[in-house]
């Protein structure tokens, strides 16, 4: 993610402290035990709001005569624009289909979904990646998602901490609704939190 710093809104905040307190009273755990809870809320969060990009590049067929076409063996021209940076570039390419074009390295996204698949090591790393969903991505993108994700932390002692770190320069553009997204992060895993809790509490009291 960017190194800019972020605001919380404070109502979030205290939203999320709250419910790391109804865990360690109506859940048992202790302080560290909390947080990790809350870490992995709100990577969660930001995790379901990462969209998965498409696994080829935007292509358009571009005008031109038969003679044109037949003068190439039959293979159509096509503009192809990928993003690199954040910066769109075109480029054209010739293919026979358009089945053909999207078997072309220059077209396919081989690793698309990798910003969601960072966010999964990292749910992963603070607890279960259960119920996670990570469809629309390839395997390489889940492959290689834990190299853009590092979760650091220390959950003993008087102050405990978690640190999660997404690598990825376009981490805040795959979300949807870029930095708002990140910023309302917080109090969605607030709500995600007292969800959980209330259900746990419940079936800890023995309700069916």
């Amino acid at each position: 993610m960017s190194e800019s710093a972020i605001h919380f809104p404070h109502a979030d905040v205290r939203a999320l402290f709250a419910q790391m307190g109804r865990a360690q009273k109506e859940l048992g755990r202790d302080m560290g035990q909390a947080l990790k809870f809350a870490g992995w809320s709100v990577a969660r969060s930001l995790g379901v709001q990462t969209k998965v990009a498409p696994k080829y590049r935007d292509y358009t067929a571009m005008k031109e005569s038969r003679r044109e076409v037949a003068r190439h063996g039959g293979r159509k021209k096509y503009e192809v624009v990928s993003l690199k940076k954040g910066r769109r570039k075109a480029f054209t390419v010739r293919a026979e289909s358009v089945a053909k074009l999207k078997q072309m390295s220059q077209v396919r996204i081989g690793k698309a979904g990798l910003a969601k698949a960072a966010w999964m090591w990292g749910i992963k790393k603070l607890g279960s990646g259960g119920g996670f969903s990570m469809k629309g991505a390839t395997a390489s993108a889940k492959q290689f998602g834990r190299e853009n994700m590092d979760v650091t932390s220390r959950l003993t002692g008087n102050d405990p901490f978690i640190s999660i770190t997404n690598s990825l320069p376009y981490a805040s553009a795959a979300l949807k609704g870029g930095m708002s997204a990140v910023t309302g992060a917080m109090g969605k895993a607030a709500r995600s939190m007292e969800q959980i809790i209330t259900a746990k509490a419940a079936k800890k009291l023995g309700a069916k």
